[in-house]
């Protein structure tokens, strides 16, 4: 992403958290807390000291959306590039650390928050980055999807025999909370396995051309190599 665009994505991040902060300390010193704390609609009335923290919700909403358009616009971009280059995006490797919040899914109630876990997969994704897909990355890609998808599906398969046999050892708000938790990370594991196993048995492929030659070879001039061969 360049310099410019990541701007434009970031300082109104900034400024719509500052405007939040200091909306929801005007709402605990001078408005009661109101619309911080858990708020009836049915039985909710205006207030002009409302006005601080109903824009700022609303302009969190607005730049969740302009944030969701400017990543189908960067998406939609990036495919048009591998595409045009036949190379994989390029991408750091340091995004991988987001998968951290899915820390945030032993917080209670959101588990959904664990799909984040999934994205420890940035950190071989961005190791991958800007790499050839010839053929036999190709293959390496579908190997690696295939078998991140069969792990996937395996503990949703756990999850359904527990619906049918957990009944009678926990509670129905137990099971489906473990269930909801399972499928969160069923998904967060299909993303990663997918970015892990392409990153090792590419690795792994390299290591042996680099064994069968006897000889020690830069892999970005192994990639150089190819570039060369194919045109």
């Amino acid at each position: 992403m360049k310099r410019n665009k990541a701007k434009e994505i970031i300082i109104p991040g900034i400024l719509c958290m500052i405007f939040l902060a200091a909306s929801i300390w005007y709402s605990v010193r001078y408005n009661e807390s109101r619309l911080i704390v858990p708020t009836d609609l049915e039985t909710y009335q205006f207030s002009p000291k409302d006005i601080p923290m109903i824009c700022s919700i609303i302009l969190t909403i607005v730049y969740g959306y302009y944030l969701l358009v400017c990543l189908g616009k960067t998406s939609i971009q990036q495919k048009k590039n591998i595409l045009k280059t036949n190379r994989t995006r390029k991408l750091n490797a340091k995004l991988g650390f987001l998968g951290f919040f899915g820390f945030l899914g032993f917080i209670g109630g959101g588990w959904f928050r664990f799909v984040f876990f999934g994205f420890f997969g940035f950190f071989y994704e961005g190791k991958m980055s800007n790499t050839l897909m010839d053929e036999r990355f190709r293959e390496n890609k579908k190997k690696a999807q295939l078998m991140a998808l069969k792990a996937a599906f395996a503990v949703i398969i756990f999850a359904f025999i527990l619906i049918l046999i957990g009944e009678s050892f926990m509670s129905i708000e137990s099971l489906f909370t473990v269930i909801y938790i399972l499928i969160s990370l069923s998904i967060a594991l299909a993303i990663f396995l997918s970015e892990y196993l392409l990153y090792r048995y590419d690795h792994n492929e390299y290591s042996n051309d680099e064994h069968i030659n006897g000889k020690y070879v830069d892999k970005n001039e192994y990639y150089i190599e190819d570039d060369m061969k194919e045109s």
